[in-house]
């Protein structure tokens, strides 16, 4: 499955058999239903608006929790990158707070693939019941076919929620690594430099050869974190992908995949 920033409106599951298989999809619609009432607002916010705007948006301390990942969505990288220049004077403490929102969005890919993976794990439970009802003949053809629906719809949605998320964390996670390589090219010093420190799992004290602190270390390594939970993001979209795949070409459901709209799609 390809994972797409730019996709529209996602089409949503009527459910009417499956509702704690879609639980946890409710939460990716949520999710992208949130950033893109942060893009919406069109103001050029950064890390500390966003998380008021984040609260404003949800209601509720999860939305402040996420509020960084929203501002740099709204603000992009100039105004992420200069709020944080005229707030943290301090180089140290600037970087610190660069690593402190790059781990928020370690944070979101982490939910996003978690809330993925119970909606799968649900609905390849729940998919595997269906085709033991019509083997025993417990379901009518017309039943059976509105429950394969659901279910490949469900699966369906929760991928595309995902890209749409993915894409929009990935938006904020690249705002504020390109700021964080800013600081690090004023300082004379590059990201090569400080990912081979990172990777030798050095980081005591400041280089004294390129004056790079400590805290730009353990930001490139929180870079290294955000960019493994993105990829597991994608590992996980794959495999829903699959499934869904799988379902409509099932045996197992006679001829219940043909002329499914969504196995159509994902054909």
């Amino acid at each position: 499955a390809q994972m797409n920033s730019t996709m529209g409106v996602v089409q949503q599951t009527t459910v009417n058999y499956y509702p704690k298989c879609y639980e946890p999809v409710g939460y990716l619609r949520e999710s992208d239903q949130r950033m893109q009432k942060a893009v919406g607002t069109g103001a050029l916010v950064g890390a500390v608006g966003g998380a008021a705007l984040g609260a404003a948006a949800t209601g509720d301390t999860r939305g402040a929790v996420t509020g960084a990942v929203l501002g740099a969505i709204a603000g992009g990288l100039t105004g992420y990158y200069m709020e944080k220049q005229q707030q943290i004077a301090d180089d140290r403490a600037r970087f610190a707070a660069y690593g402190t929102d790059i781990d928020r969005t370690t944070g979101e890919f982490n939910r996003t693939t978690s809330a993925a993976r119970n909606a799968q794990r649900c609905y390849q439970k729940e998919f595997k019941a269906l085709v033991q009802l019509r083997k025993r003949g417990k379901v009518s053809d017309a039943e059976g076919r509105a429950r394969f629906a659901e279910i490949v719809s469900g699966m369906s949605e929760a991928n595309a929620l995902m890209a749409a998320v993915d894409g929009r964390i990935g938006e904020s996670l690249d705002t504020y690594t390109k700021a964080y390589e800013s600081d690090l090219q004023k300082r004379g010093a590059t990201r090569s430099t400080v990912a081979q420190s990172a990777n030798r799992g050095g980081g005591r004290g400041s280089s004294k050869s390129s004056g790079v602190p400590t805290e730009a270390v353990n930001v490139e390594r929180k870079v290294q974190k955000a960019t493994a939970a993105r990829e597991e993001v994608k590992t996980v979209s794959t495999s829903i992908a699959a499934d869904t795949r799988s379902f409509c070409s099932s045996p197992d459901i006679g001829d219940w995949g043909k002329g499914n709209a969504t196995c159509a799609k994902s054909a």
